[in-house]
């Protein structure tokens, strides 16, 4: 199983790397703050190690319970002295914190804040409430009050490996552990790594994990990033995936679009079909079929001329004629061989079969000829050849 960072600043990495050898390990995340986002014990989680949360906070500690139902969550704040203590609580950020001077330049900031009052557990208190198993690391994030929660560390001869404690001020570079150091290194902890953000210390007990953190995080660790942490590289990432998701959807909304369109030109051919098939089916279409060829005649007889097209239509009527003739005789033969010799022997059978073979070639050429323009059609009968054509110009074209 590959291992997977979710941590803000790669604190899971470093951790794994010095303990990566532990199965089924135990850790303890004093403001563990959200189950995901920039957590340093989901990828943990993931490899089946379990622990305790610990976390002041109403928005944070119930996602925790939801996300980590076999775990420990402790909703308190760590420190000594009082059993309460007011906590202002900024949500949807890491800013929560009990320190007053820290809660204002926050506000001030413009940052918005619930203000709770949360019980208070020394942490003496709670390393022997868990003394029955070994803490392998112990994580220490609490905006400002890192002396306090290390200085309720008196009594308890507990010792976490490796300590990870978080070193500079809230939204700032300047570092705090002069503050605090001291008391880590007297209870036997050497100061192993520094990342820019948090200082990590290792147990004299375990002094072989010190070499785990002699270099960065670095392509031999083998890790991949779980995209859950606030890195300014990752909101570019998410932002690239964004787009490209957002991408996808638009061809896909394109495609259906067109699908759309393409159903809808069907349609309307098929209405069109359909609508033209109803009228040629129609009794008043037959009915007026012989005004209609009367139309017609006369409109081409207009065009072309009176005198053409009588020509023309005796023509017609008398290639018909020499048709259904030649069909009768052709089916007759005798009858054929005797008309043939009789006009032979009044001597017009040659011009009688020039005038059936020019008549015959007409026909041909006749019927051989392009379709009338759309002038010759009736008002609907143009409407609709149009709108038949133009949609199978359009099919055409999808093909």
């Amino acid at each position: 199983m590959s291992f997977v960072s979710y941590a803000q600043n790669f604190e899971d990495v470093m951790l794994w790397r010095a303990l990566s050898h532990v199965s089924n390990g135990f850790y303890i995340d004093i403001g563990a703050q959200d189950p995901v986002h920039d957590s340093v014990s989901l990828a943990f989680y993931e490899h089946q190690w379990r622990g305790v949360h610990v976390e002041p906070t109403e928005q944070y500690s119930s996602k925790l319970r939801l996300a980590r139902p076999d775990e420990v969550i402790e909703q308190v704040a760590i420190g000594s002295g009082t059993q309460t203590l007011e906590f202002y609580e900024f949500s949807d950020t890491g800013l929560s914190t009990s320190d007053n001077a820290i809660a204002k330049l926050h506000l001030d900031s413009g940052y918005q804040a619930i203000r709770r009052v949360v019980p208070v557990m020394s942490l003496d208190t709670l390393l022997e409430k868990y003394r029955d198993r070994a803490v392998n690391w112990m994580k220490i994030d609490v905006e400002g009050l890192e002396k306090n929660v290390i200085e309720s560390w008196i009594e308890s001869p507990i010792r976490p490996w490796i300590l990870v404690i978080e070193s500079t001020l809230p939204l700032s570079e300047e570092q705090s552990h002069d503050d605090w150091e001291d008391l880590i290194l007297a209870k036997g902890y050497r100061f192993a790594y520094f990342d820019g953000l948090n200082r990590f210390y290792v147990h004299g007990a375990h002094a072989e994990l010190l070499e785990s953190f002699n270099r960065p995080p670095n392509v031999f660790d083998r890790f991949v990033l779980g995209g859950k942490a606030s890195h300014s590289f990752y909101q570019l990432v998410q932002n690239r995936v964004l787009q490209a998701e957002a991408d996808t959807r638009h061809r896909e909304a394109l495609r259906a679009s067109e699908e759309a369109l393409r159903i809808l030109e069907e349609t309307k051919r098929k209405s069109v079909e359909a609508e033209l098939a109803a009228v040629y089916a129609s009794s008043s279409w037959r009915l007026t079929q012989p005004l209609r060829w009367l139309v017609f005649q006369i409109r081409l007889a207009r065009q072309i001329g009176f005198t053409v097209r009588l020509k023309t239509f005796v023509k017609k009527v008398l290639g018909v004629s020499l048709r259904k003739v030649s069909l009768f005789f052709s089916a007759r033969p005798i009858l054929r061989s005797k008309c043939v010799a009789l006009l032979k022997t009044i001597g017009i059978y040659d011009g009688a079969r020039k005038v059936f073979n020019h008549l015959s070639k007409s026909a041909v050429a006749k019927r051989a000829k392009a379709p009338l323009s759309e002038e010759h059609l009736t008002v609907r009968g143009r409407d609709l050849y149009r709108r038949i054509k133009k949609s199978a110009q359009q099919r055409g074209g999808d093909q």
